[in-house]
């Protein structure tokens, strides 16, 4: 009796941009994977990009760096805090250990479909672009517009402003080494001139993501230190943003009592 093969996972490799297309078009229901590392299983049938050299690359200029979605969370830990933003290199260092770090690709990492995992937060808040390419056209699309890749394009670059930031802050929520219901990333960024805040941003990725822009907006020239009382209303505010995006979301209730105390405790810092 021959052996059923349909269920069988189908595995293939593209070498440039081109095989990938045409891979995509060809085949129906293929799916572009990463490292595999937050996969408990195959898709049916995926394709690597690790073979794709463009996608491996790092490209420094003077306002960004460039990183392929291919580049493994090890090599971006290893460029140093000098290069990438600190906040992102506190990041890396908290997703998993040494070994799945090895393996894992920032554009994995991002393009989690359930759950937006350690990266999502820290790029949200630093205002990144992902490059998203189609046979026709070349876009970049920001983060706060990014929730996954189109099915008729694919995901060629991230773009990472390196912006100077006086407070840098980075949490990871939920058990070590483990995704659960209750993993999420926390990310808050400032920067202030003269004691008056000149930028600020806060960041929240887990079952749902968000920034809280219009908080950030209404923040800008407020004077420094914040006393206790605007604090607090800055808090319910943050709280009234995370409702209105969780909506009717299934998400640990804990979530919310920890965005609650990190954006007490971010506002705490500024001095």
């Amino acid at each position: 009796m021959k052996e059923n093969n349909e269920t069988e996972a189908k595995f293939f490799f593209a070498r440039n941009e081109q095989e990938l297309f045409y891979q995509k078009k060809t085949i129906a229901g293929l799916q572009v994977i990463g490292g595999c590392t937050y996969l408990e299983h195959l898709p049916q049938k995926s394709i690597s990009t690790t073979l794709i050299p463009r996608f491996r690359e790092i490209s420094k200029h003077e306002r960004y760096i460039e990183i392929g979605p291919g580049v493994t969370l090890s090599e971006l830990k290893e460029i140093g805090e000098r290069h990438i933003p600190k906040i992102l290199h506190d990041a890396i260092t908290q997703v998993a250990n040494p070994f799945v770090r090895n393996i894992a690709t920032i554009g994995g990492n991002i393009c989690a479909k359930e759950q937006k995992l350690g990266l999502f937060a820290p790029l949200l808040a630093l205002d990144a672009q992902v490059e998203l390419k189609s046979q026709s056209e070349t876009k970049f699309v920001s983060f706060q517009n990014f929730n996954e890749v189109p099915e008729d394009r694919i995901l060629t670059t991230i773009r990472i402003p390196l912006d100077d930031w006086d407070v840098c802050l980075y949490f990871r929520l939920g058990p070590k080494n483990r995704i659960t219901a209750r993993s999420a990333g926390f990310a808050f960024l400032a920067t202030s001139e003269k004691s008056t805040i000149s930028a600020l941003r806060i960041a929240f990725a887990g079952p749902f993501a968000f920034r809280c822009v219009s908080l950030e907006n209404r923040l800008l020239g407020r004077k420094l230190p914040l006393d206790y009382n605007e604090i607090e209303g800055f808090i319910k505010e943050a709280t009234e943003t995370f409702d209105a995006i969780a909506g009717k979301k299934n998400y640990a209730a804990i979530l919310k009592k920890q965005f609650q105390n990190l954006v007490r405790y971010s506002f705490e810092q500024l001095t």
